[in-house]
Parts: structure tokens; sequence; C-alpha cells
């Protein structure tokens, strides 16, 4: 048993006593690095804008730090940790507080889902206390483990749970590309997806000092406003707009043409794969390439440009008017 008690600020020193009592060594595949400046600790709190109406999802909740202070602050907080021994640290952290459900275990189910039984816990709790005047508004707050940050950050906001907003702790390579432009090196499809969903802002970079350990790397804080159909809803097929992405980002360097008939050849290609004619599928390139170029001119994109040129209103302009993948 831990020889001081867990309610205090969870220090570089208070941390070093704590895991080597309890034989705990971190692993370097789960991303953990505690957040030990207090400061920045009540910053994110603060930059959460959190209310007793509010429920908070955070993910790589450690020891308890932060899962304690939006404890304070929040109607309930749903708390997912990975590693079992820090689990029950956290578990003691938080033994007091009634408000808060842990879990122990990974936030995603596959390398790029969310795990949907940690999904419908939350859905559940939601639509059970969403009955009275006050309306929970659902919050995610993390100081997020970096090797997750990608996929966690897509699906949920393609995903079901209401989220108003995200206040998130991410390596700095990953908040560029957040709030990056058309025609940068950053800009790629994480950015197209985020940009559909939500507004970002960085509200603050973090020198690797404010960790233990400390990482080899700068993080920064950024808050996502959650705005569901700003742009989503303007899409007629969202899996032909996310094909088309993915067709323009696997080769950034191909014109926009080369790379919307490399989708679309690829695709015509398996649908006649058993067929012996190639006459038939060399009429069935030169109509793929017909119909790519047709539906360029219509929105007024030339063929030679490169697809990572374009903005998020020109590429749903553009998907609307191409055939769907098969």
């Amino acid at each position: 048993m831990y020889t001081f008690p867990l309610n205090v600020p969870h220090t570089k020193s208070m941390l070093k006593v704590l895991l080597s009592e309890r034989d705990i060594r971190l692993k370097r595949r789960w991303g953990q690095n505690f957040l030990i400046d207090q400061n920045i600790l009540q910053y994110i709190v603060k930059s959460s804008e959190l209310s007793s109406d509010d429920i908070v999802l955070e993910i790589g909740a450690g020891t308890g730090s932060l899962t304690r202070m939006l404890a304070e602050r929040s109607q309930h907080v749903f708390a997912v940790e990975i590693d079992r021994k820090l689990f029950e640290v956290l578990s003691e952290t938080l033994q007091d507080f009634t408000n808060v459900t842990l879990i122990n275990g990974d936030i995603l189910k596959s390398k790029h889902h969310i795990h949907p039984e940690i999904v419908e816990q939350i859905r559940e709790y939601i639509q059970s206390h969403s009955q009275g005047f006050a309306r929970p508004h659902f919050k995610v707050v993390a100081n997020l483990p970096y090797y997750i940050s990608t996929p966690v950050i897509i699906d949920l906001l393609q995903g079901e749970l209401p989220i108003s907003s995200m206040i998130l702790t991410l390596q700095k390579d990953i908040t560029n590309r957040l709030v990056a432009r058309p025609a940068t090196k950053d800009f790629g499809r994480l950015s197209i997806l985020t940009k559909l969903y939500a507004d970002v802002k960085v509200l603050k970079k973090l020198p690797p000092d404010v960790f233990w350990p400390a990482p080899h790397i700068v993080s920064a804080i950024v808050k996502m406003e959650v705005t569901a159909n700003k742009y989503s809803a303007a899409i007629e097929d969202m899996r032909r707009f996310s094909a088309i992405v993915n067709a323009i980002y696997v080769s950034r360097r191909k014109t926009l043409l080369n790379s919307l008939l490399s989708l679309y050849l690829r695709a015509d290609d398996a649908q006649v794969s058993g067929e012996a004619d190639p006459v038939s599928k060399r009429k069935s390139h030169e109509d793929v390439r017909k119909m790519v170029i047709a539906a360029l001119e219509r929105v007024g994109i030339e063929p030679n440009r490169r697809g990572e040129e374009l903005d998020v209103e020109k590429l749903i302009e553009l998907s609307n008017e191409l055939l769907p993948v098969r």
C-alpha cells in the first residue's frame, strides 16, 4: 500500500515512489507519460468549461490526477485505463467519488474503432440522465496516448456519441495536421475528416518537461468544438467521399485525374476480372476516364491539379459529382 494519501497532487517525486512501491513498470508501447505540471492540469480543466450537467470521457486516466479534478466539476466521468496496475491505483485515487465509472480496458476494439461496449455504456448513461430540464453535455477531456490519437479522434467524430467538445493533449505533429491548410505538407486525411465535424484551436504548446517520463517530442493542447453537421450533411455519399480522399492522399504527388482514375479503374478491374474480353475492359476504362473528366469540368477543376490543393468544400462538391465507388 502506498505510504502517502492519493488525494494529493501527483508530482514527479510522488509518482516515482508510488510506482516503485507498487512495482509498476511503465510500458513505452502504451505511451505512458504522466502530466505532472499542476498548473497545466488546472488549465485543461478550466478550458473544458465544465458544469454540473456535463458528462466526461477521459481516455488514459493513469493514476487519476486529472480524473479527480474532472469529477469535482462535472455530473459524471467515464475514465478508461488500459494498464491493470495503474487501474488499481486509479481506483484508490477515486474511491471517494460516486460520480465516476472506471473502465479497465483498451478504448479501441480494433486498430481503427472504439470499443462498442464502452460507447454503449456511455450512451445508456446519457439517455437515462436526459429526462430533466437540463440536458447533459458530453465532453472528451484527455491526455490522449499518442499511439492511438488519430484513430480515436476520427472514430469519436464519426461515431454516435453526442460530443459537444473535446480538450485533448496531443503530439504537436498531430495538432499541426488538425489545423493544416490545403497545399501544405501537414494537410491530409486527418485534417479533412476533422474539419467535417469540428472547429479546432490550438490552446497551448507543452514542453517535454511538464510530463514524466519526459517524451522526446513537443505536445500541445487543442480544443475541438464539435459541429457535427457543419460539412458532413452536404456529403451525398460518405463512403465515396472517404474513398476519394484516401485515393488522393495515398499518392499525394499524383494529379487529381490520375488519383481518381486509379480509384475507379481499380474498382472497375475488380468488377470485370472474371471477363475474358480485353476489348470490354478497354471500353470500360475509357468510360471511366470520360466520367472523371466530365465531373472535374462540372466543378471547375483542372484535371492536372493535385488533389492535395483542394479544400474541404471543393472535395465535397467533386465527390457529389462523381459516380459511386463499387
